[in-house]
This record gives structure tokens, sequence and C-alpha cells, in this order.
């Protein structure tokens, strides 16, 4: 009696189980990487080219808004017209809105004595929340807040955050940039304002 070989997988089993093990893989990172995000801004990837359309136009004027701020102050894009404006809308819960936030404080003073103001809009979260990280900063500047963004989300729809943008003294847009910003980067950009 002759001892016989064991069966040999066959190459199509072979390559499916494969196939399928590395796409249980990859959408257990997918979950892993969205719980401990905390599912923020899941449903905006992928959005940055529409988004950016959707905003005003650069070379347009700058929509007004009235958003307070913590004192309960109403802040107006308009009653800084004829000064260069920075404005910065953020959230204490996107990752790369707390990490340019040292960056935005340091551009911030750099740029003060230059005459540039900068209206931080929170959005997407409590007054609590914004004014409470801008403190844990160190952050001098006000934070503004729109919690339900419904003072700003009709001009200003976005899906990217931070998303900043620089208004000439006349109130035209002069750029927009839909990522973080470095000190540096921020004060490059500023100086196209400061000079108009």
């Amino acid at each position: 009696m002759t001892a016989s070989s064991p069966p040999q997988p066959q190459p199509g089993i072979s390559r499916m189980v494969r196939v399928a093990a590395s796409l249980a893989v990859a959408m257990a990172i997918i979950l892993g990487a969205w719980f401990i995000s905390g599912r923020e801004g899941i449903n905006d990837l992928g959005k940055a080219g529409m988004n950016y359309s959707a905003l005003p136009a650069v070379g347009s004027q700058a929509p007004d808004f009235a958003v307070p701020d913590a004192d309960g102050t109403i802040h107006t894009l308009s009653e800084y017209r004829g000064q260069p404006v920075w404005i910065n809308f953020r959230g204490s819960w996107c990752p790369p809105c707390r990490a340019e936030m040292p960056d935005a404080e340091a551009a911030d003073e750099a740029l003060q004595p230059q005459g540039v103001v900068l209206l931080a809009i929170s959005r997407r979260e409590s007054t609590a929340d914004a004014v409470n990280f801008a403190a844990l900063n160190h952050a001098t500047f006000p934070i503004l807040s729109d919690p339900l963004e419904t003072l700003t989300g009709q001009t200003y729809p976005l899906a990217n955050f931070p998303t900043h943008i620089f208004v000439n003294r006349d109130g035209t847009i002069a750029h927009i940039v839909m990522s973080p910003l470095s000190e540096a980067q921020a004060i490059a950009y500023a100086q196209d304002i400061i000079d108009s």
C-alpha cells in the first residue's frame, strides 16, 4: 500500500483567503482610526475641492458676519474695514486646529503691531469648550463662537477645518487656505493683506 501525499490547496482558494484577510485587516485599521479619533470629521473626508468651490471667491468681497465672543460682545467683519483681517475657522475637536494653536498665537503676536486683526471663529462646539481650549494654550486673541454654524455657515460653508481666510483692507478676499498654517506661513499670507 503506498502512502498518498496530503491534498494540496487549490491556488484560487488560497488567493481568496489572502484577499479576505487583507480586507479584514484594512477594515480593522479604518474602524480603529475612526474610534480613536472620536469619529470627528469622518463624514468630511475628501470634500476639500467641493468645499473650496462653495466659499466666496478670492478677489470677491468677504461676506459680513456677526459672531459673539465668550463675553457676549458681537464682532462683525465690517467693523474692521480698513484693517487687514485674518479669519480662522476652527474647533478644539479638530486635531489639526489643536496642533496649529501655538503657531496661530505666535503669528498673532507678531502681526498685531502691524494692524492685523485675527478673528478666530470656533464652530461645532460649545463656547465653553472653545474658550477652555484657548486658555489651556495661552491664546490671547478673542475666540468667537458659532457652535451650530448658524451665524457663518450659510456664507462660509466649510467641511475643512482649519480654514484661513485673509481679507484685504478693502474687504476683498486675498487668500483662502484650507489647511493648518505654521507661524511663518501665516505671517507670509498676512503680509499680502498688510500691504494691500
